[in-house]
């Protein structure tokens, strides 16, 4: 049975060593230690040591990923295929942007082949592995995690979860569809990303947590809503489609506007990456790392606002009318203010009588195909956004109590705004607990 496991374990490690589109996936740290253990195996005197070392990292790693994804079985193949989804490489780029029928046979024949090598290697439990074949008590990490995590997790779905299922000439279709579908790299890991800057460059960087707003959390302003979805759905469908500005008071809904835009269509390739104004000088730098993907962007800039004495505007500008930096069919840029032409004028200052100059500033603002305006709500449409809020959250509370409770929120607090009923309905939540407790 021993020399049975060696000369698997042997095939497949030859097999990964002729890995070249998914060489990224032999090289992940945490793979690389796996495959490290497994190559010791084969050894005439495996080094104990070196394999205790190796799989005390390889365990740590693996069981961080399980709690983090809050994965309790088939921890090893499902880590395997995530790594799939999220590589990128010339056959899921190509697959992103052009779908499968851009694929030659030659990458077909040779992504069947790798992704085969990777569904024997996902089989292979280390642990067991070595347990069998050394007589050593090494943990093994899923029991860790099922003995924790059993019976906690309800209906948790896995990127590629019927990846290990497919035979082998059903790989390439599979993954081209997800690529094309998903993303791949970053654009497929996460949906969101903020522009930042380390040690004087820039960078795009994946947003974890995302604010999971709906536009069924958001009450009230659904005319204005209504524009900018409508204006996103075309770009999605690959209709010209218009920059937005949403401009209004405070606590109105803007910025959630747009994030709900994001959750409501990421899955048919929208993504968001969140500029500030004092990168707009990175546009070109932007664009230049998305012009050619296959997923479709919102370039943000949330509380868009400029002083006289910045000229940066000047270079959004250029962007937003089609300068020599034009934006490309996959981009558009979305940006909410509290200003309705962005920026300040100064009255002593001598340019206003410069006419010219003038209009230049208040033109920014003019360049946004769409400008839609969010203004602090009237008392009756205050109550009707806190009496949908309350109902939303089951809070069943008299109406005169409810209504006379929210306005004075309003007059103690932040004003009538959405922002401010909702502030007011999570304080009741917790209100309604403590005398029920």
């Amino acid at each position: 049975m021993q020399l049975e496991n060696k000369e698997k374990l042997r095939n497949i490690l030859n097999g990964l060593n002729e890995i070249v589109v998914y060489r990224n996936i032999i090289n992940h740290s945490l793979i690389k230690r796996g495959i490290n253990i497994l190559q010791e195996l084969l050894k005439e005197k495996p080094s104990i040591k070196f394999i205790y070392s190796e799989y005390s990292s390889f365990y740590k790693g693996i069981t961080e990923y399980a709690f983090k994804r809050r994965i309790h079985k088939n921890i090893w193949p499902t880590f395997l295929a995530e790594e799939i989804a999220y590589d990128e490489n010339p056959f899921s780029r190509i697959s992103e942007k052009y779908g499968f029928d851009s694929v030659s046979n030659s990458m077909i024949k040779t992504l069947e082949k790798e992704i085969g090598i990777l569904k024997e290697l996902s089989t292979i439990n280390i642990a067991e592995t070595v347990n069998n074949l050394l007589n050593t008590e090494l943990p093994n990490f899923e029991n860790s995690v099922n003995d924790i995590l059993h019976e906690k997790i309800n209906n948790t779905t896995f990127l590629l979860e019927n990846l290990w299922e497919l035979k082998g000439d059903k790989f390439a279709e599979y993954l081209s569809n997800y690529y094309r579908l998903n993303g791949c790299g970053i654009f497929g890991k996460y949906k969101a990303f903020r522009w930042v800057k380390q040690n004087g460059s820039g960078q795009l960087k994946g947003i974890e947590s995302v604010d999971p707003v709906t536009f069924e959390d958001l009450i009230g302003y659904e005319e204005e809503r209504k524009i900018v979805i409508e204006n996103t759905e075309a770009f999605l469908k690959g209709f010209p489609a218009n920059n937005v500005l949403l401009y209004g008071d405070k606590g109105t809904g803007k910025s959630s506007t747009v994030k709900a835009l994001l959750n409501e269509f990421y899955k048919e390739g929208l993504r968001l990456i969140e500029i500030n104004k004092n990168d707009i000088k990175d546009l070109s730098y932007i664009l230049d790392i998305i012009k050619d993907r296959g997923m479709k962007f919102i370039l943000f800039f949330d509380d868009l606002s400029f002083n006289e004495s910045e000229a940066d505007y000047k270079e959004l500008k250029s962007v937003l009318e089609g300068g020599v930096e034009v934006l490309p069919s996959n981009v558009v840029i979305y940006a909410t203010s509290n200003r309705r032409h962005i920026v300040t004028e100064n009255i002593e200052d001598n340019e206003l009588h410069n006419t010219d100059a003038r209009e230049e500033k208040l033109s920014l603002s003019d360049r946004f195909g769409i400008t839609i305006t969010f203004v602090t709500p009237s008392q009756e449409e205050y109550l009707k956004i806190v009496k949908g809020l309350a109902e939303k959250n089951n809070i069943d509370i008299n109406w005169n109590i409810l209504k006379e409770k929210a306005l004075r929120w309003a007059m103690w607090h932040n004003g009538r705004s959405p922002r401010s009923a909702k502030q007011f309905i999570d304080h009741l939540k917790y209100e309604i607990y403590k005398n029920t407790v």
